[in-house]
């Protein structure tokens, strides 16, 4: 007698979007664990994603597909890039959902005392003040990550300590996306409330 062997097919829609996520992420030059990081899940989960054993969850899908659907301008994300790191202001370019630092401006370095160098890709959540933390707990209600808001200005209490000093007694936060289909915040700081919010 033979045994039974069940045959394990990948079903059409997956095996598509895992073939097409494959490829735009390797246009986009983005390794495997950085979109993970990017998406909140393992490096071993967009592999299987890759190789259509797996459905990323539908917001997690629907979130993928606005990635690889925008259109890709990298000239812009330099003039983004050049023009945060020239600004006269506090402020600084993160990866939206990991808090990732991209860049800051030179005012920015000044107010937290430290050269960027050190900080760049590396998470600055670990710095939030407790009025940062609340305003980051306010964005999923708020449709931040669906697209439905795009920028927040919130009240912030100062530190002049450890972990990092931070002055900015008004924090303003804009989402926009990058070429790659990245979600960046563009965080700014202000000494009072302006005066167009």
């Amino acid at each position: 007698m033979q045994p039974i062997t069940k045959q394990t097919s990948i079903p059409e829609d997956m095996a598509r979007f895992g073939l097409a996520l494959r490829q735009w992420r390797r246009t986009a030059e983005i390794k495997q664990q950085r979109l993970a990081d990017i998406l909140g899940v393992t490096q071993a989960t967009v592999s299987r994603w890759e190789k259509g054993m797996q459905h990323p969850a539908p917001f997690q899908h629907q979130l993928l597909q606005d990635m690889m659907t925008r259109n890709r301008n990298v000239r812009l994300d330099h003039a983004v890039k050049r023009l945060v790191m020239q600004s006269c202001q506090r402020v600084h370019l993160i990866e939206d959902r990991s808090h990732r630092l991209l860049c800051s401006s030179q005012p920015r370095q000044k107010e937290w005392q430290r050269n960027d160098q050190d900080l760049l890709g590396q998470s600055l959540w670990r710095f939030a003040t407790a009025e940062i933390a609340a305003a980051e707990k306010s964005l999923h209600p708020m449709g931040w990550h669906d697209d439905q808001a795009d920028h927040v200005l919130f009240a912030n209490s100062t530190r002049e300590g450890a972990p990092m000093r931070i002055i900015d007694q008004y924090i303003l936060w804009e989402r926009f996306y990058l070429a790659d289909g990245r979600a960046v915040r563009l965080t700014t700081g202000f000494d009072h409330r302006p005066a167009d919010y």
